[in-house]
């Protein structure tokens, strides 16, 4: 029975201290009125954050869906062939060709 005791006055105690904390309210004529103020401007500044977030989250989705019909409409159509291979037959063409020519160059220089 003790123990009990000894818990209701800890807990009188505990109410004590949160009186003296927190000062009661008095709710005089403004009081309504005042309360509804707060919690309209706290509403209003989360209405302004929602709005931006929104509008945000809407330009996004349209970025996404022009970026997406431009490259759907345009495919870049993959390389057949490495960039090397193709480089090396650039050059052994440019080689052939200019062998070719020097060799019509010379056989016209003899006639």
């Amino acid at each position: 029975m003790t123990k009990m005791s000894n818990q209701d006055s800890q807990l009188d105690e505990l109410f004590v201290a949160y009186r003296s904390a927190c000062p009661e309210i008095e709710s005089g004529k403004n009081f309504m009125p005042g309360l509804w103020a707060r919690i309209e401007a706290s509403r209003r500044a989360e209405a302004v954050f929602f709005r931006w977030v929104n509008s945000f989250a809407g330009a996004a989705a349209g970025i996404v869906l022009v970026l997406g019909l431009l490259l759907y409409q345009q495919p870049q159509p993959l390389p057949q062939r490495a960039y090397i291979e193709k480089l090396t037959d650039e050059i052994s063409e440019d080689h052939f060709l200019e062998a070719a020519y020097l060799a019509q160059a010379s056989s016209n220089k003899g006639r």
